[in-house]
Parts: structure tokens; sequence; C-alpha cells
């Protein structure tokens, strides 16, 4: 579905690729909603709640979600519009979404306690250059797309989310009992799913007869990572709900030291 020309979604309830447009509408506008949702959420959990300095990984993030956004946007016009030239913003935005994520949650890992210190593994300019690597992948595919470009970029999403796995791990495992590790907890399973429909994808693409299967995955994996992304948000959002409880006087009692 990632990979193939854009159906006709003009209504009509007895062909079957009309269904597959159909519901492949709702996932792109589901995505959409949650990466908004998600969007505004962690702006206001970063500027209002954090306290944690988390510079790098808040800007990391703000992209990796407006790649959600752009995702969306691309394929809704990708169907609507009844054309292919926005299905290579689609797939740029498949790739900038799981990198950009992966960096933050990264950064997240490296946000440090005071009187805290890790050493990085990587120097910081080598975040400049997988992002640069990524951009000149894209391009590749989108000026040049031979058959062994999309493989590649493909090898790069699966390898990329290794890489936010095995950082996702070390972040929950550091910052255990914090809203950092909550917030990676939520993230990567967004993640995970985006590579197991990009996955699935690749392996139907070479063989025939699996092109429903493809459609399938994807409007099922599509929907799952929506939900994981306003899951994520609900539960940004409840963080800053417990601080604002703190203050609610329907929610404690008076009392006094006689008591």
């Amino acid at each position: 579905m990632m990979f193939v020309s854009a159906p006709s979604i003009a209504f009509d309830a007895s062909d079957p690729e009309t269904t597959v447009a159909i519901g492949s509408l709702f996932a792109y506008l589901a995505i959409a909603v949650a990466a908004v949702v998600l969007l505004y959420y962690t702006s206001v959990y970063v500027r209002d709640v954090l306290a944690a300095d988390v510079s790098e990984a808040q800007w990391y993030l703000f992209a990796g979600i407006g790649a959600a956004i752009v995702y969306a946007a691309a394929g809704v016009g990708t169907l609507l519009l009844e054309s292919d030239w926005p299905s290579s913003f689609v797939e740029g935005a498949v790739l900038f979404f799981i990198l950009f994520l992966t960096l933050g949650i990264r950064a997240l890992y490296h946000a440090e306690r005071p009187g805290e210190g890790r050493s990085r593994v990587l120097p910081a300019w080598a975040d400049v250059a997988v992002i640069a690597v990524f951009v000149a992948a894209w391009w590749g595919t989108f000026l040049v797309d031979t058959d062994w470009t999309r493989p590649v970029v493909a090898v790069g999403w699966i390898l990329t989310s290794g890489w936010a796995i095995l950082y996702g791990v070390q972040a929950v495992r550091v910052h255990e009992g914090t809203t950092l590790a909550a917030l990676t907890r939520h993230l990567l399973p967004a993640i995970v799913v985006v590579v197991a429909v990009v996955f699935v994808d690749l392996v139907t693409g070479y063989f025939a007869g699996y092109g429903a299967l493809a459609d399938a995955a994807w409007i099922v994996g599509t929907t799952l990572v929506a939900a994981f992304l306003f899951n994520t948000a609900v539960a940004i959002r409840q963080q800053g709900g417990e601080l604002e409880r703190l203050y609610d006087w329907t929610t404690w009692r008076e009392q006094s030291l006689d008591d």
C-alpha cells in the first residue's frame, strides 16, 4: 500500500479498491489528528511541566511528530488527487518520522540529573551526519528512483528502528520512575509498528498475490500508530493533571495538626 499507485476514492460500495481507499483515508486522518494533538501537548509538557533540560530532545520530537503530520497530509493528497507524486513525500515522512523520534529517544536517554554525567558514545556532530545521510537517501529515491534505492532506504528504516529500541530500553532503565521513562514507553511502540508495516510491505512486494495482505497490514498498522500517538498525548496530559490535582481543593481535605 505504501509504494503502489494511488487508488481512486470515487465512492462505489461494490469496488474492493474503493473500500481500501476509504479505509486508508480514515487511517491517514487518524494519524493527522493524533499527531496534531500530540504536538500540542508535547509543547505544553516541555514548557509548563517538565523540569529536566530536554531542549535537544524537544526539537527532535517536534520534527518527528511533524513528519507524521506531513505523512498524513501527503497520504490524503495521494488519495484525493488520485496522483502518485505525493506518495514520495509519504515515504520521506516515514523515513524522518522514524529518524527524528529515534534521535529524540536517544536525547532523552542523555538527559542528566543534576550532578550526574554520562559519556556519549557518539559526538554531537554524528547526529547531523546521520540526518544528512537520510536526507540524501530520500532525495535519492525521489530523484533517481532506481530498483536499488528503495531497499537501501528500507534497510535504513529497520536499522534506525533497532537503534531506537536500544536507546529506548536504556532510557527507561536510566530514568525508571520518571516522566521521561513514561514518554519513551509510549513513543517506542509507534516506531516498532511503523517498521513492521514497512517490512510487510517490502516482503509482499516481491511476491505476487499478496496485495490484500499488504493493504490490510497497512490499514491496521497505521491505525495502531495513530492510537499509540494519541495514547502518548493522553499520558502527557495526565502528567500535567497529576500536578494540577496537588492544588485541587476537591481532592484534598482540610487537615490540622490536632488531627
